[in-house]
């Protein structure tokens, strides 16, 4: 056993993140909730988030997009508080307001001083159960989610990576993050029929870093959420994950770089973010372009485009690969040979290899678990079932990597057909 096996499996035995393990809490009507505490006398901050697992996924065509718009209306109008005094308040307060959207989930965080952790939970409860939806509200969130819907396929990377959502699943996890021009969700009336669906106990968690678990229940079951019915309908339900495989080609003549995201699907969501260090071709020294000792790494370098990983963990399925960009005329022989580097070098790939990339999602993890952000989807996750990364051994990341990259890849391109390499072509 080399140095390279020895010390990966020094980091597998670690685990990922302290918040795999959570202090979990539930209140009488079902609501999860889960935080870490942090050490006695640590930062003063805190941060406290709502979770409704109601993501583009659960949309029925009646309501495709509704998820975006009500990601819009986070921190506006509720019967007890204008916005106007929400984001007064957090002002005074010191405190950050945010909404985000997966496809799973919309989440709502603050991030504030220890102290405002119980006003900010009632702010919160009355964004889950008391928003207007007034319409004069819904459209100035109109307005924001077309800004947003637009910026979105002016980003090529977004462009490729939601149609390549599209090419592996079709609906359900398939559906865009954006609202399209030609969403039916054309009132506010309209968003709250679709907040009334996905707002219910069992599909709701909150969770809090730099607070303790139960005091946080505690605090929930005396807010307005704590009233919600236990019983009654469960909302929206998406179908099981299931990966049909394919090309989305989206026609761009004007660019004059191509982009084509090519991706591999795996029951195993788990594993995605150590599949997607094995396929990593970053330079590990800043603002060079001599590369890694990747095989992909020296592959970018040496031939003048570029690779990115990617890798999406959802409840039941994951989504790993890489987007590769080139000039228009360059971009079919680019992903022909990555598409080669990956069945040579990747899906087989030696100990050495397998130790770099183990080393390196040990590394990525701990540097998620070390922000906000990073904790409260691992939170998120856990209190909702959705499932969470884990650290693999060397065998078992072998393994997996030659299963899942010899397996038949998806594809989402951007630019001239003509120039696009076809899945069928390469290969797999």
């Amino acid at each position: 056993r080399n140095m390279f096996s020895t010390k990966a499996a020094k980091l597998a035995s670690r685990g990922y993140a302290s918040v795999a393990s959570p202090s979990v809490a539930s209140t009488a009507n079902g609501i999860k909730v889960a935080a870490v505490a942090g050490a006695s006398g640590a930062s003063p901050l805190a941060s406290v988030s709502l979770v409704i697992n109601g993501g583009s996924r659960f949309e029925s065509s009646d309501f495709s997009g509704a998820a975006h718009f009500l990601k819009g209306f986070g921190f506006r109008n509720t019967q007890g508080r204008t916005s106007f005094r929400t984001v007064r308040e957090a002002e005074l307060n010191g405190a950050t307001l945010t909404a985000s959207a997966t496809r799973e989930n919309i989440t709502y965080t603050v991030q504030c001083f220890k102290e405002a952790v119980p006003y900010f939970v009632e702010v919160l409860a009355d964004i889950a159960t008391k928003s207007k939806f007034a319409e004069h509200e819904f459209r100035e969130v109109a307005r924001l989610v077309a800004f947003e819907s637009l910026s979105a396929r002016h980003n090529a990377e977004t462009r490729v990576l939601d149609g390549l959502h599209q090419a592996a699943f079709r609906g359900g996890l398939g559906n865009s993050l954006y609202a399209l021009e030609s969403s039916p969700v054309a009132s506010g009336d309209k968003v709250r029929q679709y907040a009334q669906s996905v707002v219910v106990p069992g599909r709701i968690a909150v969770v809090g870093t730099g607070v303790d678990a139960q005091e946080l229940a505690a605090l929930v079951a005396e807010s307005p959420l704590g009233s919600l019915a236990a019983s009654g309908p469960a909302g929206p339900q998406a179908a099981a994950a299931q990966a049909v495989g394919g090309v989305q080609q989206v026609y761009e003549s004007a660019a004059p770089v191509s982009h084509y995201a090519l991706g591999f699907t795996t029951k195993d969501a788990a594993s995605v973010q150590p599949l997607a260090a094995l396929l990593n071709a970053s330079s590990r020294v800043k603002w060079s372009s001599s590369g890694g000792s990747t095989s992909l790494a020296h592959l970018a370098a040496s031939s003048g485009f570029g690779i990115a990983p990617f890798a999406f963990g959802y409840s039941d399925a994951g989504l790993v690969g890489v987007v590769v960009s080139a000039p228009r005329s360059l971009i079919k022989n680019a992903v022909q040979l990555v598409a080669e580097g990956i069945q040579k070098n990747v899906a087989l790939a030696d100990e050495q290899a397998i130790g770099r990339a183990v080393a390196k999602a040990a590394v990525d993890a701990a540097e998620a678990e070390g922000t906000a952000a990073g904790q409260i989807e691992a939170l998120a996750k856990h209190a909702l079932g959705q499932g969470m990364g884990k650290a693999l051994a060397v065998g078992e990341l072998k393994s997996a990597a030659e299963s899942v990259f010899s397996s038949k890849p998806v594809a989402a391109s951007l630019g001239l057909p003509q120039d696009t390499a076809y899945v069928d072509t390469l290969g797999f």
